[in-house]
C-alpha cells in the first residue's frame, strides 16, 4: 500500500470522526440554517480530506 493511499484513508478516518462530532453539534443547535451548515460542512469533509491526505501523506514521507 502506497503513502499516498495510507493518506488518504488517514482522512476518510478523520472525516468520519469530524462528521459525527458535527452531527452531535448540529443536534444541539437550534437554528436551521446552522443546522444544514454543519451538515453540508459535514458530507463535504469526505471528499475534502482524503483527498489531501493522498495529495499530503507523499510530501512528508519524502516520496
Amino acid at each position: 500500500m502506497s503513502v499516498a493511499l495510507v493518506g488518504a484513508l488517514l482522512g476518510l478516518l478523520l472525516a468520519a470522526v469530524d462528521f459525527v462530532l458535527l452531527r452531535l453539534l448540529a443536534s444541539r443547535v437550534e437554528l436551521d440554517e446552522t443546522k444544514r451548515v454543519l451538515n453540508v460542512t459535514g458530507l463535504s469533509q469526505f471528499v475534502l480530506l482524503p483527498i489531501v491526505g493522498y495529495l499530503v501523506a507523499p510530501l512528508f514521507s519524502g516520496e
